[in-house]
């Protein structure tokens, strides 16, 4: 998927949520890709102050959203297309701040406008800042295995070492014991920015990465704001 159709996705969300007055930010490889990292991605990944009937009423239909079905009660995903015929259709996934069992806020987040180039036109769109993508990647690195994910941490490191290192302690020693469990190359990159390493490894000394229990809602709004 061309980064700039993404990009067209993420500014009409942006006219929606904004409007309606919803705080969000975009998160992902998409979000790193605007930041400038060599990163390609197939959807937009959002986390929003809302619940799900919430965000179906404010999406549904309009700006070319079509909410796709499915009984998660923390995410809903949606088929953006500005194409009568729907060609082209981008994935916007939205994961709600709001569910059953909810614990955590964005009220003390406060994600920043970025400009972002689409198709044919130019805008803005949310994204969370750096440290926040660094803390999705890392739970994602930790419970799954795709080596962009890997990728995307060392990147994010190296752009903003001193941003991630000053709010080191808010990052999880489980998260990061079990991502070294499966990309022993993050070791250094944990010691760069402060984490107590051999404490992140008793940590996760007891979890085996490859046989986790099944991801719970919540689990991605937990990795970001936690």
């Amino acid at each position: 998927m061309l980064q700039s159709r993404l990009s067209d996705a993420a500014m009409a969300l942006h006219r929606v949520l904004t409007t309606n007055g919803v705080r969000f930010g975009i998160f992902g490889g998409y979000a790193i890709g605007v930041l400038g990292g060599p990163r390609a991605s197939k959807d937009v990944d959002c986390l929003a102050s809302v619940n799900k009937g919430q965000i179906i009423g404010l999406l549904s239909e309009e700006e070319g959203f079509t909410a796709v079905p499915q009984s998660r009660t923390d995410y809903v995903a949606f088929l953006w297309s500005d194409q009568p015929d729907r060609r082209q259709a981008v994935l916007v996934e939205i994961f709600c701040e709001q569910f059953p069992g909810a614990t955590l806020s964005m009220e003390h987040v406060e994600p920043r406008t970025l400009a972002v180039r689409g198709q044919f036109n130019d805008g803005g769109s949310c994204f969370f800042d750096p440290f926040y993508l660094f803390k999705g990647k890392l739970s994602a690195a930790a419970t799954r295995e795709k080596s962009h994910d890997s990728a995307d941490l060392r990147w994010l490191e190296s752009r903003y070492n001193s941003q991630i290192r000053a709010r080191s302690g808010e990052i999880s020693n489980v998260l990061v014991g079990l991502a070294i469990k499966r990309y022993e190359e993050l070791e250094w990159l944990f010691s760069r920015i402060g984490v107590d390493v051999p404490a992140a490894k008793q940590a996760a000394a007891h979890l085996d990465p490859y046989h986790l229990p099944p991801p719970q809602p919540g689990f991605v709004q937990q990795g970001l704001l936690s």
